[in-house]
């Protein structure tokens, strides 16, 4: 099918307040308009964007870490600082650069478990891709 893009993802939460302040934090993700559902939950939007990339749908049932989903994955651009954010916000990460590619790759573990990948077209020093805090799950 040609023009096909991922429209957005949909995660489900028994900790909706948690996941949208990691989201907004992390991803400076905006909570915007959402239609009457009949659930919680909300729609998060890029800074700029008129539709939402991620769903968020709160749910009594916790169904484990992630649930079937391995993880999500997002283009960013300010990779130093996004690493300084992580760093500050105490949040585990692993980085890496991806061989062959322009794109140095950031994983992070959201409130659910879930792993949040973040890819760059950028390139760093070695040193500052290093974390202290280990991620405890890896989207591999």
């Amino acid at each position: 099918m040609l023009g096909l893009k991922l429209d957005h993802a949909t995660i489900r939460t028994t900790r909706l307040e948690e996941t949208l302040a990691f989201y907004q934090e992390y991803l400076g993700l905006s909570a915007g308009w959402r239609p009457s559902l009949g659930s919680g939950g909300a729609w998060l939007y890029a800074q700029g964007s008129d539709y939402p990339q991620l769903h968020v749908i709160e749910t009594k049932t916790d169904l484990g870490r992630g649930g079937m989903i391995d993880h999500i994955a997002f283009r960013g651009v300010g990779l130093v600082d996004y690493l300084d954010k992580l760093r500050s916000g105490g949040q585990p990460f692993k980085a890496d650069r991806i061989p062959e590619t322009p794109y140095t790759q950031v994983l992070v573990s959201d409130p659910n478990g879930i792993i949040l990948e973040t890819n760059f077209e950028e390139q760093i020093d070695d040193a500052l891709l290093q974390s202290d805090l280990v991620l405890e799950r890896l989207a591999r």
